[in-house]
């Protein structure tokens, strides 16, 4: 087999099941069903919103959550990164739940399990000064932004019309319509210009793409949206998008 033939098997054995490819500012990437985006020519692969141990903070205002949600992460985390293999990890927005998560949240296990999903890895932790801080046991870089190959990824997107931006901190939610039912999931969003992820935690609030807080990041006009729905990641042509005031209108149809 020749090199080019053995590359390209490589490359295309990267779009497994339940993915899909994603052009953006001119470069290919893949989203995957985990939520998560890799850069294959970067080998780089990025997390938005982790939220880990999110479900034990918000319980201390009495909110009533399932407490598996950390464990759920790590295994979509260490899913992605057992099938890709990335250099290099880039985690957008909210890693982390709360300002107790190493004292209070976060259990040794966790701790460890985290540390050896980093080990081997350049690893990025992008947040702003109202996150919660990274625990000094897990190491990695702690940042405000990382450029990489002309793109900028930041941990929320900068209200300002930009162009080769991926952010988190926004965990933009599809409303859609498809055989003749309505579906809401997490998706990745862009407008050709910028791209924000879906939280890949569970407890993020979502915000719907046409949603008109939105409008001065997005716009409603060339959307391109691939939604992470039972176990894939797939194109959602924007006529199928419905706003949150017209979902009781498609149900009703």
């Amino acid at each position: 087999m020749s090199d080019t033939a053995s590359l390209k098997y490589e490359r295309d054995d990267l779009f497994q099941v339940g993915a899909a490819r994603v052009l953006f500012c001119g470069k290919s990437f893949i989203a995957d069903h985990t939520g998560a985006l890799y850069w294959p020519a970067e080998e780089t692969m990025i997390f938005s919103d982790l939220c880990l141990d999110k479900g034990s903070y918000l319980a201390e205002d009495d909110a009533v959550l399932p407490p598996y949600d950390t464990l759920s992460v790590f295994e979509k985390v260490e899913d992605a990164l057992s099938r890709y293999d990335p250099a290099r990890v880039i985690a957008l927005g909210e890693s982390f739940g709360g300002p107790n998560v190493y004292r209070r949240g976060l259990s040794i296990h966790d701790i460890d399990w985290l540390i050896d999903l980093m080990d081997g890895r350049d690893w990025y932790w992008v947040s702003g000064e109202d996150d919660p801080g990274i625990p000094e046991k897990v190491g990695g870089t702690v940042c405000p932004n990382v450029s990489l190959a002309s793109l900028r990824f930041r941990n929320e997107p900068v209200r300002a019309p930009i162009t080769h931006e991926v952010a988190g901190g926004v965990h933009p939610v599809a409303t859609f319509t498809q055989y003749d039912r309505v579906t809401r999931a997490r998706c990745f969003v862009s407008n050709g210009m910028r791209m924000l992820l879906p939280s890949v935690g569970h407890y993020g609030p979502g915000t719907n793409v046409l949603d008109k807080t939105l409008d001065p990041l997005m716009g409603h006009e060339g959307l391109f949206v691939w939604v992470v729905s039972h176990g894939q990641a797939f194109p959602i042509a924007a006529g199928q998008l419905l706003g949150e005031d017209e979902v009781e209108d498609a149900s009703l149809m």
